[in-house]
């Protein structure tokens, strides 16, 4: 049985590399536990943080100078209990040769990779690479365990939690409330447009909102670009809410970043509290998160479908709070409910076009 195991994790080990060599850099962080509530048992990624296609990474393999070692990640006061990956009834062979292959890669753009088991971390690999602001290369350093990384579109998945915080705390009445709710002074724009009234939370959680957004035909820097605009406006909320809704709300799936950007701004005028100061008092306070930025757009609005920076070992914990139907140290942060809504399948790529076959079991956000 030990062997099949070993045998199952070297094709994944084989199947990470050839994946995502083409999408680094990257921060890879695996949780494992038998089973999530109803959920297909897992042995699997359920965070990859991948950041932006950039340039095609060289292939070219050198000789790896020696055979990699497995270390037991080190204790410190983060909150994670650290442990070999014997003591979880893990093999490390498999890791290994993946250490190996990557120290064979002239460029494999991976900047870490952790293993969370039953709680504890057992596994941590931190590799040098170029520091990204937006996809820009910024110049390259030795990441370790103290350094932020740029979460990317992981980043709406914390803003997603957070909205169910928002709701759990009493801020929000449910994902059913419309967004016009939160918008009042921007009423105009729902009137010109009144299928607009019918937007509900739901439609930005699972991206059925229906708003007309581009943000992938053309670099963040070109100004026919969406995200051009909203970084260069100076009411970004009211450019979002001025775009046209081409279709009817909940009926198309397109995964667009203005989605998310409303959400954020939905958690400050629910709450009266920036999303940074309301994610530092109800979740990264809870989870022992220190450190996080938040990237910021003008008129003090929180980019919050992007950008987040997080030391990996504190990304992780939003995994294992999730794993752990929203518990942290024995403290309730998130309510079952939430967790259980928030992962059920939402996105059937059948539905929609066979562009978005990747988001088959999309939940919200």
């Amino acid at each position: 049985m030990q062997q099949k195991k070993s045998q199952r994790l070297d094709l994944q080990t084989d199947n990470i590399l050839s994946r995502h060599r083409d999408r680094m850099p990257c921060s890879i962080l695996i949780q494992t536990r038998e089973r999530i509530s109803n959920t297909r048992p897992i042995l699997s990624i359920i965070l990859i943080c991948i950041y932006f296609n950039l340039l095609s990474c060289d292939k070219n393999v050198t000789n790896p100078q020696k055979d990699a070692q497995y270390e037991v990640p080190i204790q410190t006061n983060d909150g994670w209990e650290t442990a070999f990956l014997s003591s979880v009834g893990m093999d490390e062979r498999p890791l290994l040769k993946l250490l190996d292959k990557l120290d064979g890669l002239s460029d494999h753009r991976m900047h870490s990779i952790l293993i969370v088991k039953e709680g504890k971390l057992v596994f941590e690999k931190y590799f040098p690479g170029d520091k990204f602001n937006l996809a820009q290369p910024t110049g390259e350093k030795g990441f370790d365990i103290n350094d932020t990384h740029n979460l990317c579109s992981a980043t709406k998945s914390f803003t997603s939690a957070l909205i169910g915080i928002a709701i759990d705390k009493g801020f929000i009445q449910s994902v059913n409330q419309k967004v016009y709710d939160f918008f009042p002074t921007y009423s105009n724009l729902f009137a010109a447009t009144p299928e607009k009234y019918d937007l509900t939370l739901k439609h930005l959680l699972t991206m059925t909102s229906g708003i007309q957004w581009d943000d992938e035909s053309t670099s963040y820097f070109d100004p026919r670009n969406d995200m051009y605009q909203v970084f260069n406006s100076r009411d970004p909320i009211k450019y979002i809410l001025s775009k046209d809704l081409i279709v009817t709300p909940g009926t198309v799936f397109d995964y667009a970043n203005c989605n998310t950007n409303l959400l954020g701004e939905i958690i400050h005028q629910a709450s009266g509290l920036r999303l940074k100061q309301f994610s530092d008092n109800y979740l990264f306070s809870k989870l022992g998160i220190k450190e996080s930025e938040w990237q910021m757009l003008p008129n003090n609005v929180v980019f919050c479908s992007g950008d987040l920076r997080l030391c990996p070992r504190d990304m992780a914990k939003l995994g294992y709070l999730f794993l752990n139907g929203g518990t942290w140290k024995g403290e309730r942060i998130i309510s079952q409910d939430w967790i259980t809504t928030s992962t059920q399948k939402s996105i059937d790529p059948n539905d929609y076009n066979s562009d978005f076959a990747w988001a088959d079991g999309y939940g919200f956000q």
